[in-house]
């Protein structure tokens, strides 16, 4: 477990100081961090896999499958040490995430203690980053995470912050979700090129029949991954192309996954 709290001179001196960060490579909960589901005893747990998946490194986990088909949990609830954000300027939360779902979008929350109540900052339903199947095990291999960068913890800072990760199964016997590299930074407002790029991708058209157009600044190097809804990698294009041929591919749903070198953007696609 990874902790540092800086003085307000430091977090004004220093542009993007990291003042709170979690990997979970000690393999089990770390010192501060409590676990709670008013539903269940099942909760969550530390470590390189579970029950359904392989990770690439040790990271904090709820395995819904272990938990069986007759266990709802719709808030199990990882929570964080204090963290005191009194003298932070400007303070950002960033993490990886993944999902598998059954048949229910299961949902992965962030709550934060703003002082007085806890406030919803992030919310995703449904699948989440990149999972091969190894088929001598016929486990879960987990490639490639989702990002979530750049949440504004601004009107949240107190001296008593805390955040707790929420798994919502919605009521469906669901797989696992999946949360690692934790990090709290602060300093100047960041510029635009640095906020988050999720709501300026556009795929279209969607529905696609033929060719697929992203519309977005992409990088030579920008990798797009197309993944079926467990996670197979089907195809995969690098840089930007005036057009991305996905006519091979049958009927059905599919997701794009955009990795522009700072975080995984997601788009839902229809192949008609």
């Amino acid at each position: 477990m990874k902790q540092l709290l800086i003085p307000f001179l430091l977090v004004c001196a220093f542009s993007n100081a990291q003042i709170f960060s979690e990997n979970f490579n000690g393999g089990s909960l770390p010192s501060g961090w409590t676990t709670n589901n008013p539903d269940t005893v099942y909760n969550w747990g530390v470590g390189t896999q579970n029950g359904v998946a392989l990770f690439p490194s040790s990271a904090a986990f709820f395995d819904d499958d272990n938990a069986g088909p007759g266990s709802v949990n719709h808030n199990a609830r990882l929570i964080s040490p204090v963290i005191n954000l009194s003298a932070a300027s400007n303070p950002k939360l960033s993490f990886k995430y993944a999902n598998i779902i059954y048949e229910l979008n299961s949902t992965l929350k962030v709550e934060v203690f703003n002082g007085t109540s806890w406030v919803q900052v992030f919310a995703f339903s449904g699948d989440a980053g990149v999972f091969t199947i190894d088929l001598s095990t016929l486990n879960y291999i987990l490639t490639t995470y989702a990002n979530a960068t750049n949440i504004d913890l601004t009107p949240y800072a107190n001296a008593n912050f805390q955040l707790r990760f929420v798994y919502d199964d919605m009521g469906d016997y669901s797989y696992t979700a999946v949360v690692d590299d934790i990090a709290i930074t602060a300093g100047t407002t960041l510029a635009t090129s640095d906020i988050s790029l999720q709501d300026k991708v556009e795929v279209y058209p969607n529905p696609v029949k033929d060719n697929l157009y992203i519309k977005s600044d992409l990088k030579s190097d920008s990798k797009i991954s197309v993944t079926d809804m467990s996670g197979k990698l089907l195809k995969t294009f690098t840089g930007k192309s005036d057009a991305y041929n996905l006519s091979d591919l049958p009927k059905g749903t599919y997701m794009i996954l955009i990795d522009n070198g700072k975080e995984t953007i997601r788009k839902k696609i229809i192949k008609q």
